[in-house]
């Protein structure tokens, strides 16, 4: 093993920006596959897509390069002063998500790092994994010496806490290995199993995805109505039992590079804005990936969670939407908010709507 070139890959890693970085063997993660195998059979992760392919395709990094020898895990920290944009009800974003896209930022710092190791082991092979990668970001961060996981199934690093998103490479070089984490570090701690509003901590280190905020906010098509209040002003993602953990308290916010800056405007305007819209103001974040519509329909179900009445104009626009899945959500939201105007326009869509989900929903709405 060449421990020198390993203490100058971990410099080089710190001055790209990384908060922690670790190197595990590139062996099987098998209490990872074990785990996934277990969450695949409960259904838990039905709408994910690991049921269609093995648990081996997410656990063993040598499926990616057949003669690797080294795992380097990274973590960059994202924790950063939120700025509020324009006036009107605003909505909350997980704080991942608001700046430029972190799978692109992530990505472009580990190349730079693999074009370093590449320059100092000209035959170098690496692959790169960020997230959408095959690889089980947090498994690898634990056996990486990165973190240990939180009872919310979060990794907890050091220094910056939870508020990190994690990356590997994949290489053939041999490099010194770092120790793994302990597998938790919480103690008697349960403050966030009981902070989840929707109970999706079912308990330690377990999540029903079913129910979690992030998962309602990402899900394609009708939010079911009764997990609608829980999502609250969420609009995409969720922090509360981050913002719950006493790892978190403490934690110094970066200073954001210009690009990462969080900014993100007030929700009306969000929710009848044009694709042109959707690419220009929401195209460059981490939230892009759901589309258009899944993201207005987490606008309308803020707003009306929110309930201030300044919305209704916006919703009832929304209501002659050529998506049914608007068309429900803003009757849902107009429905909460209720007044003379909002309920004489539920009527007459409800005359001409021919969606039997939005049927429903309008005749729900009416009922409230």
């Amino acid at each position: 093993m060449n421990d020198n070139l390993t203490a100058q890959l971990k410099k080089k890693a710190f001055e790209l920006g990384f908060s922690a970085v670790g190197i595990a063997p590139a062996a099987a993660l098998d209490f990872a596959e074990e785990s996934l195998k277990e969450r695949v059979e409960s259904g838990r992760l039905k709408d994910y897509g690991f049921s269609r392919k093995p648990a081996e395709r997410f656990t063993h990094p040598e499926t990616l390069i057949p003669e690797a020898k080294s795992m380097i895990v990274v973590a960059w920290p994202y924790l950063i002063s939120e700025k509020e944009e324009g006036r009107g009800p605003k909505g909350r974003v997980a704080r991942f998500a608001m700046g430029q896209d972190y799978h692109v930022v992530v990505t472009e710092r580990l190349q730079e790092l693999g074009e370093w190791l590449a320059g100092q082991v000209p035959s170098a092979k690496y692959k790169i994994c960020v997230d959408t990668g095959p690889m089980i970001d947090r498994a690898a961060a634990r056996a990486a010496g990165v973190g240990s996981y939180g009872k919310n199934a979060s990794i907890i690093t050091e220094k910056s806490g939870s508020w990190v998103v994690l990356g590997e490479m994949i290489t053939d070089v041999e490099l010194e290995y770092d120790d793994p984490s302990p597998m938790e570090e919480c103690g008697n701690c349960d403050i966030c199993v009981k902070k989840c509003p929707s109970g999706a901590i079912i308990c330690p280190f377990v999540i029903d995805q079913t129910k979690c905020i992030s998962h309602l906010t990402q899900m394609k098509g009708i939010i079911p109505r009764e997990l609608r209040p829980i999502i609250g002003d969420s609009i995409y993602g969720c922090d509360i039992c981050q913002e719950s953990c006493p790892k978190n308290i403490g934690i110094d916010e970066k200073t954001a590079e210009e690009q990462l800056i969080p900014r993100f405007p007030a929700l009306i305007p969000l929710l009848n804005i044009s694709q042109e819209e959707f690419d220009q103001i929401i195209g460059p974040t981490a939230i892009a990936w759901i589309g258009r519509t899944r993201f207005r329909r987490n606008v309308a179900v803020a707003l009306g969670n929110i309930g201030d009445s300044s919305a209704v104009p916006a919703l009832i626009e929304a209501l002659t939407d050529p998506e049914p899945v608007i068309r429900a959500h803003a009757a849902w939201a107009l429905g909460q908010i209720s007044g003379s105007d909002a309920c004489e326009e539920l009527k007459k869509a409800l005359e001409s709507e021919t969606d039997e989900r939005v049927i429903e929903e309008i005749e729900s709405a009416l009922g409230n």
